[in-house]
């Protein structure tokens, strides 16, 4: 029998527990993740505009590997010999395998900042973020790091929140050192900057250069003062790469090739926002690439198990991407067309309650 162990209960994940079938006598599958629950990110934005419950937006994974007979194993994997093929958690426990695959996602911290790591927010891993919410909430002046969809979403959000609630003197700030969701093209970038100065987000041009206990200092010699700071300037590699032998990119992510495994070690795979492709580098990191790798990386864990046929992973040259930006409306992108509504809003919300509704009914 051949052991298959998923590290991580991200959308690729979700998406291969879901298609186990619990009578399966071949494979053992075994699910390692730092928590019970999986919190879906599409819906951030949401929970922190208040809009949905805490139960509403995450994946009880230890449900769902029970219906799919599936062991799941609750620690955070710590290193991998991709030689002996092991595993060491954070538990002291060693596991073996026979073929690995990792969805554990990125970080949101950045060492290139001097100090940030010690006064930064982090929401991931993700079972972090509710507790992390309830401290923006009651920050009177929350700095965001990053002009990136995730930081500008997370801010409108936010604000939104805010202003339901009162709060109207609560400052909310993005620092961004360049244009405003600047791969969605410049019409659209443009266009989230009127909406987001609408909204009563505070914009700064710049580069963060240093943070300190009470102030945040940019290239350009600005100083802003702030209670809560969080960088979400993109996804920034986990470590667990870094401290093996397993080929990673520059910047250290688990190099991968179309097939979804590791460049020299082709029983381990990785998927999502902790992996690059090694032939396409710039494909974004986030959740529409890690949904649309989930069948592929399925058909090719279990080919691979069986000794049979694997297949490659097609990235899409344009996608559709939606963010909340309060009050129920959102900006759908796909290309460098955009717009703005409360219809893009109910789409999204379609989306995410369907996404969840997979996984945790």
């Amino acid at each position: 029998m051949k052991t298959i162990i998923l590290v991580g209960g991200g959308h690729s994940h979700l998406h291969c527990l879901k298609k186990i079938q619990p009578q399966e006598e071949t494979v053992k599958w075994i699910l390692i993740s730092p928590s019970r629950y999986q919190h879906y990110s599409g819906m951030f934005s949401g929970y922190t505009e208040g809009i949905y419950s805490l139960e509403e937006t995450r994946i009880d994974l230890d449900n769902l590997c029970e219906r799919a007979g599936c062991d799941f194993v609750e620690s955070t994997v710590l290193s991998i010999d991709p030689d002996e093929q092991h595993l060491l958690t954070d538990k002291g426990d060693i596991f073996t395998y026979d073929f690995v695959s990792f969805d554990i996602g990125s970080r949101n911290d950045s060492l290139e900042i001097q100090g940030l790591h010690t006064h930064n927010l982090p929401i991931k891993p993700n079972y972090r973020f509710p507790e992390q919410i309830e401290k923006l909430r009651n920050s009177r002046r929350t700095v965001f790091i990053g002009g990136g969809a995730a930081s500008i979403e997370m801010a409108l959000s936010l604000k939104a929140w805010k202003m339901k609630m009162g709060y109207e003197d609560h400052a909310v700030t993005v620092i961004h050192s360049s244009p405003l969701i600047e791969k969605a093209g410049s019409f659209s970038s443009k266009k989230m900057t009127r909406v987001a100065h609408s909204k009563g987000i505070e914009l700064h041009k710049g580069r963060v250069t240093k943070v300190d206990s009470t102030r945040v200092h940019t290239g350009e010699g600005r100083t802003l003062g702030f209670d809560e700071i969080i960088f979400l300037g993109g996804p920034k590699a986990p470590p667990l790469f870094g401290s093996s032998v397993l080929q990673t990119d520059e910047k250290g992510f688990l190099l991968v090739n179309s097939y979804l495994q590791s460049v020299e070690y082709p029983n381990v795979f990785g998927a999502g926002d902790c992996a690059t492709l090694q032939d396409f580098p710039n494909l974004p990191k986030n959740g529409v690439t890690a949904v649309r790798q989930g069948p592929v990386l399925w058909k090719n864990l279990t080919g691979a198990a069986a000794g049979g046929k694997i297949i490659p992973f097609e990235p899409q040259n344009r996608y559709l991407a939606i963010m909340s930006i309060g009050n129920k409306e959102g900006f759908l992108t796909y290309g460098s067309f955009s717009l703005v509504n409360g219809w893009a809003w109910r789409l999204k919300n379609w989306i995410d309650v369907r996404f969840v509704g997979r996984y945790g009914g």
